[in-house]
């Protein structure tokens, strides 16, 4: 089989959304699906090479690459930030479709545009759908009346708003996890440690951690270690900046530049790992965090905040939530979740790791 990979995403980078893809290129690979990824050269850290990516994403997969030149400047401009990111997006997926349309088989694609020019062209096509606009609902619903097109939703936020319903060419499909690095294997028992690993900020608003920094203090004090990892630079120096003078900044463990495999090496060496987003409706509706399903694959239990779109994920009976605005309210989540034991390695294996959720975008692609 045949699959080419069109998204308006570049790489290399440390976001959720590109390690997404890389990850669903090797398992896709594992399948003995060739794939052919397809990508804007949007900014000057954007790289083409197939050694260099393999490299940056630690992965041994052979795939082919295309980095396309981009029609428009990329870069954003205050006030016309969002219409330029909007045209851009257009104006590169109606070229790139066009070259493109008849390169394989099956196309996959995490663009609504792409999804909707391939849907004209009568080709099959899937898109994954991580969050919705008056726009986007309109060009997904043209898209499907095309027999040849497949919707991937992540929760039933999203399948509501659509008005839809699961068939053969709509399904709920949460997030998965890369089995290879995220296990029990060599996990720490009895760990006092808790984690948070990710962009401290969601579509440039802060997910909240600062919010929780007197928390981070008060739990040292209960020999409780907080670890926050980001490949950002830029978030860790925000929340030390950000903290008050009286908070003791050696309460929390700072890393940055991590691999992927130290990164789940860290989370073995944890109790706890933290859910925490802003109150978007992002954030509320549609999204299902990778990293949720990573802390569970590596043993651990976790405190969330009370999102409405966490109370749609697997598993409720692992998570403790608590109000980022509530004092305490953290830390008798933690008090809680800490104590307890976790072991779904088998459950999150069959259903929720990366290798099944591949063969399921297969079978929807056949």
């Amino acid at each position: 089989m045949n699959l080419t990979y069109i998204t308006y995403q570049t790489f290399p980078a440390f976001t959720a959304n590109s390690i997404q893809t890389m990850t669903h290129i090797k398992y896709f690979s594992k399948l003995k699906i060739n794939v052919k990824l397809i990508f804007p050269l949007r900014n000057k850290e954007s790289n083409s090479d197939l050694l260099k990516l393999k490299n940056f994403y630690q992965i041994d997969e052979n795939f082919e690459v295309h980095g396309t030149i981009h029609p428009l400047p990329f870069k954003k401009v205050n006030f016309f930030e969002k219409f330029n990111y909007l045209f851009s997006h257009l104006v590169w997926s109606y070229f790139v479709t066009r070259k493109y349309s008849k390169s394989s088989d099956s196309f996959f694609t995490r663009s609504e545009w792409v999804f909707y020019f391939l849907s004209k062209r009568k080709r099959n096509v899937v898109f994954e759908c991580h969050q919705l606009s008056r726009l986007k609902k309109r060009l997904i619903l043209a898209s499907l009346k095309n027999e040849n097109s497949r919707l991937i939703l992540l929760n039933n936020f999203m399948l509501d708003e659509l008005k839809l319903s699961e068939n053969e060419k709509v399904i709920i499909l949460p997030s998965g996890f890369d089995e290879d690095l995220f296990s029990l294997k060599s996990r720490v028992k009895k760990s006092r440690k808790i984690i948070y690993a990710g962009s401290f900020f969601r579509f440039g608003k802060s997910r909240g951690l600062e919010h929780l920094l007197e928390s981070f203090q008060k739990l040292k004090k209960l020999e409780i270690e907080t670890i926050l990892v980001s490949n950002d630079e830029k978030d860790i120096q925000f929340l030390k900046e950000i903290a008050p003078h009286s908070f003791d900044q050696s309460s929390v463990t700072f890393y940055s530049g991590l691999q992927r495999k130290e990164i789940a090496q860290l989370f073995k060496e944890c109790a706890v790992g933290i859910l925490i987003n802003n109150d978007s409706k992002h954030a509320e509706k549609y999204t299902s965090p990778l990293k949720y399903f990573e802390y569970l694959s590596c043993g651990l239990n976790v405190v969330a905040s009370n999102n409405e779109a966490h109370k749609t994920l697997p598993f409720q009976n692992n998570i403790v939530y608590f109000n980022k605005n509530k004092e305490n309210s953290f830390i008798d989540a933690v008090k809680l979740a800490i104590n307890s034991n976790s072991d779904l390695q088998d459950e999150l294996n069959a259903h929720y790791s990366m290798s099944s959720r591949v063969k399921k975008i297969k079978n929807l692609l056949s």
